[in-house]
């Protein structure tokens, strides 16, 4: 049986203290370390893009196998980026930026000793804060597992983005749609002009006509998904400006790939050595700009926050823009843009570059979702906030239904998902917290049962109506809570999506609290520990994997 680090006695803390120092050293070796660090940092993207372009021929690109793909090479290939820079040769303005297959061999044994490692990163933090058990295998191989019922594993699959196949809350695949002739003739014409400038590289002149053809769906797809109030103040700019450089980022990342892609397959040979956009951050304010229509400033702003810290950043889709040194160079990957989510990401990197700005609009965002279900629920009679006498805290959202005599009382609550591990036991705190406050307000209320038909928010007592639920709703981040009388959890956007489809407000509650909404281990996801190795120690942990 494992235990935690509280738990473990000392000689198995001591030892399991061994097998991480050990691991942190296995850079060492790589022969990534006798690079310049800019070639070094380039040449790691480029094997990322690699890496994409491998699993696009076996899965495709509206694979969930690709998403995973990207979603750990955003993890792993900071990693040995930050290796390079800190371990690697320094800096060189004469450095070539060429891939060679010399380049290749070298980033690809980074890119594995960096994959491996990796794991380490995830499990010793969590070991230190006593979230994961342990149990020695051997004096070099150590066994993590995560602690809970079978319920958390499918709440952990839930938010890596695992959905029901079946069921009433089966998830259905976007559709891609076909590309226009008009943008097919303009990636065409754009390659008429391209230049072969090495064997796997190539170069073209800027296409504005296919950017600007382009830039219309993009903001239609950033659109779709921003969840936040447009006005909302990020610092020098507000969402709404981001979202207009981001849709004309995307329109130009999306442009390099895809020429890319038909360069690689009229030649037979991917164009690796193009494969990263490089420009100086002067030249990419001022491209973006020119296509956004914001000012060079304030995409200069943007692309600031957008850029990767060797000091503290830990993913390449929050963090697209890569220095490659002093002199000013910023590299894109065009596949982690294109993957990510902007405004969870931009949101992301506020919080640590700008906690106070972070933290005001923070009590905005539980106003951002009433709105939200207010817009999607017009159907139905949703209030909030509903103020309360202090010090019971104020109710976020009432909604009854008077046929079916029922009245649901939630806290609402959206935390950012964790940057790291380390930040789970706060994000969970945080929201948590509802717990209390509903705890407060459900003794209020059976304390004074008149007070809200008094404040004309409902037609009747409280204590008149046979079926009242107390939740606590979270958004982006939340831990298992098992349901009691008191209190129960359901996720913002099952709790939005099966409202809306729904006249019967009781059934649906009812349906929700039979949690069919979250993914099934065994028919939706399967968990299984993986070993992960590195300077000749391992260990073993619970990998969840797509059925």
């Amino acid at each position: 049986m494992g235990a935690t680090k509280k738990d473990a006695p000392p000689g198995m803390v001591a030892a399991i203290d061994h097998i991480e120092s050990r691991a942190d050293e296995c850079y060492k070796p790589l022969a990534l370390l006798h690079l310049r660090s800019n070639l070094g940092v380039w040449a790691l993207l480029v094997g990322a893009v690699q890496m994409v372009e491998q699993e696009i021929k076996q899965w495709s690109e509206d694979s969930p196998h690709l998403s995973a793909a990207l979603r750990n090479l955003s993890n792993f290939v900071p990693i040995a980026m930050k290796w390079a820079v800190e371990h690697g040769r320094p800096y060189s303005s004469s450095a070539d930026l060429g891939w060679t297959p010399q380049l290749s061999a070298t980033v690809n044994e980074a890119l594995a000793v960096a994959s491996q490692y990796s794991h380490f990163v995830v499990c010793f933090p969590m070991w230190h804060r006593n979230r994961y058990s342990a149990q020695l295998l051997s004096p070099d191989v150590v066994r993590f597992t995560v602690p809970g019922t079978d319920r958390n594993r499918q709440v952990s699959a839930y938010l890596k983005g695992f959905r029901p196949k079946d069921g009433s809350f089966k998830a259905l695949p976007a559709k891609r749609p076909k590309q226009p002739i008009v943008i097919e003739a303009l990636f065409a014409l754009s390659l008429q002009g391209a230049l072969m400038t090495g064997f796997t590289s190539f170069q073209y002149s800027d296409p504005w006509t296919l950017w600007r053809e382009l830039l219309p769906d993009y903001q239609g797809r950033v659109n779709a998904i921003a969840r936040r109030n447009n006005a909302l103040s990020l610092g020098d700019y507000t969402l709404a400006e981001f979202k207009q450089f981001y849709a004309a980022f995307l329109a130009i990342c999306a442009a390099h790939e895809f020429l890319c892609y038909v360069w690689g397959q009229s030649c037979h040979q991917y164009p690796l050595g193009s494969a990263i956009m490089v420009r100086s951050r002067t030249a990419w304010a001022a491209l973006v700009s020119e296509l956004s229509t914001i000012t060079p400033e304030k995409c200069g702003s943007i692309i600031d926050d957008l850029s990767f810290h060797f000091s503290h950043s830990l993913d390449l889709h929050v963090n697209p823009f890569v220095p490659l040194g002093p002199d000013g160079n910023l590299a894109v990957a065009p596949q982690f843009p294109l993957h990510s989510q902007m405004e969870e990401n931009i949101l992301r990197a506020c919080s640590i570059l700008r906690p106070r700005v972070y933290d005001a609009m923070s009590d905005e965002k539980e106003e951002d979702m009433r709105l939200e279900l207010t817009r999607r629920l017009k159907h139905r009679d949703v209030q909030g906030p509903v103020m309360m006498p202090k010090p019971t805290p104020d109710i976020d959202l009432l909604v009854n239904e008077e046929i079916s005599s029922t009245l649901v009382i939630a806290e609402l609550k959206w935390c950012r998902k964790p940057l790291a591990p380390k930040e789970i036991p706060g994000k969970d705190a945080e929201v948590l917290k509802g717990l209390s406050q509903l705890g407060k307000i459900r003794r209020f209320l059976l304390h004074k049962p008149n007070h809200l038909a008094a404040q004309r928010k409902l037609p009747r007592r409280f204590s008149d109506y046979e079926h009242i639920y107390y939740l606590l709703i979270p958004r982006d981040h939340w831990p298992w809570l098992e349901p009691t009388e008191e209190a129960a959890i359901l996720e913002f956007e099952a709790f939005a999506r099966a409202l809306e489809r729904s006249e019967d407000l009781l059934s649906t509650i009812r349906l929700l609290l039979t949690y069919e909404w979250l993914p099934v281990e065994g028919r939706d996801f399967t968990v299984r520990y993986e070993r992960a190795t590195a300077n000749g120690v391992s260990i073993e942990s619970q990998i969840f994997y797509a059925t």
